[in-house]
């Protein structure tokens, strides 16, 4: 399986590099959501993960582009960030969005929620990793995800 990683910050593009290469995935990364767009035209991608603020092209728009490509209109898509706030959790609760991921959280959790993306619809749990839709996110309280070894 080959994962895009889409994020501004080089630090952490490395270290998600080697941890989800380290699992068995490829991974091709890219800085922002232009640059996302230019890597999926140079070879088939399995799953976006991306970033929401970045500069040039954020990740909200990288979405949106991405599903008005044809051929990567059900590209799975897991957004990731390291603010949780009220905005951004507004941000992501769209019902056409698959999933949001604290970067404090466990790199566990971002494995399940690769499991998750990658597995097809039709034989998804009901619910994503931690049990809870996107949309139901926004009305839990704000913080960094508490006490959890984060994943970079």
């Amino acid at each position: 399986m080959t994962i895009l990683l889409v994020d501004d910050e080089p630090e952490y593009r490395l270290i998600m590099r080697n941890v989800l290469t380290a699992e068995g995935w490829n991974v091709v990364l890219a800085e922002n959501g232009q640059e996302a767009l230019e890597k999926l035209k140079e070879g088939p991608v399995d799953l976006v993960i991306s970033d929401i603020y970045m500069p040039i092209m954020d990740g909200i728009k990288l979405h949106r582009t991405v599903r008005s490509l044809p051929n990567f209109a059900e590209l799975p898509f897991l957004f990731i960030s390291a603010y949780d706030d009220q905005h951004t959790l507004d941000a992501v609760r769209d019902p056409r969005y698959e999933g949001f991921l604290r970067k404090t959280r466990p790199v566990e959790d971002l494995f399940e929620w690769i499991t998750y993306l990658s597995t097809p619809e039709e034989r998804r749990p009901k619910f994503p990793p931690g049990g809870q839709s996107v949309r139901s996110m926004s009305s839990r309280s704000g913080g960094k995800g508490g006490n959890s070894t984060p994943i970079y």
